[in-house]
């Protein structure tokens, strides 16, 4: 497997490559592509270490510090080199690089800066979740406090599903990444009071028949899970959290096929998740929210 991960030279970046790492399930095999993606005013743009792993030219001596950074924050036995690229935008920068590099997804960092404590991610995260063709996965500081917890490794994943077509495509990419890395799987769809009335009502009836047909058949390791809540809010809220897990969610079906489009449900489930995310782009014009 490989990452690209979306460098900058701040806490961001550092916990964007503890994501990644958290991610690597074979050091033999996996492998990092730290991308420092640079407003096309800079002066340079270039592969550090290269194929013979030495130094290639660095024209800024600045780039060259940061390459180090990055590569010091690497976990030994983890192949992985940067690459320094100027571009007139960041997300598509990141996205062309994804292509060429062969990199089965992108990680990023994230950091709080709504003035009321909520996670909002940033404009280059925002832009790529409207238009990666590959996974994009983003950290925030309580993901990143949690998987510290978890001594850097992934514990579990919760995709997240609803009852528009494509709920199975993000089932199977989840159930891939859980095989990988040998870790158990819980698919959940939310309801709310608004969408229910009372415990057993026919949309919860009906929520669960179709989480149980859309499970049925991949193993004692995958948990089917309907969260009830008075609203998005309430129900991430109570949801059972682990240290160290990994929240999937499916792209929009407003979104072109092969790309992300983040919806609505799922850009405010994000404001309070107390993980690390992936967002996962429909194949075909389906959708898992």
């Amino acid at each position: 497997m490989k990452l690209l991960i979306g460098y900058t030279a701040d806490e961001r970046g550092a916990e964007a490559i503890e994501l990644a790492c958290a991610l690597i399930s074979d050091r033999a095999v996996d492998s990092l592509e730290l991308a420092m993606v640079l407003p096309e005013d800079t002066p340079f743009q270039a592969t550090y270490p290269g194929g013979d792993h030495g130094y290639h030219t660095v024209l800024s001596a600045q780039a060259d510090r940061w390459a180090e950074q990055a590569l010091a924050l690497v976990p030994e036995g983890i192949s992985a080199r940067v690459t320094a690229r100027t571009v007139s935008s960041v997300a598509h920068g990141l996205i062309e690089l994804a292509a060429e590099t062969g990199a089965e997804a992108i990680v990023l960092g994230g950091r709080s800066r709504h003035k009321a404590g909520f996670f909002a991610p940033g404009a280059v995260a925002t832009s790529l979740l409207h238009a990666s063709p590959v996974p994009v996965l983003m950290s925030n500081p309580r993901g990143v406090a949690a998987l510290r917890q978890a001594k850097g490794r992934i514990s579990r994943i919760t995709a997240f599903v609803g009852d528009l077509p494509g709920a199975g495509e993000v089932i199977d990419q989840a159930v891939r990444s859980a095989e990988r890395l040998g870790i158990g799987l819980r698919v959940a769809t939310l309801v709310t009071s608004q969408e229910q009335a009372g415990e057993d009502s026919p949309v919860l009836r009906a929520t669960r028949q179709q989480l149980d047909e859309l499970t049925s058949g991949l193993g004692e390791h995958v948990e089917p899970e309907v969260v009830t809540g008075a609203s998005i809010d309430e129900a991430i809220a109570s949801i059972g959290w682990l240290d160290g897990e990994l929240a999937v969610f499916g792209s929009s079906r407003l979104a072109p096929p092969r790309r992300l489009f983040l919806g609505s449900k799922a850009q405010r489930m994000l404001r309070h998740l107390p993980v690390p995310m992936a967002v996962v782009p429909h194949r075909s014009g389906g959708s898992g929210r």
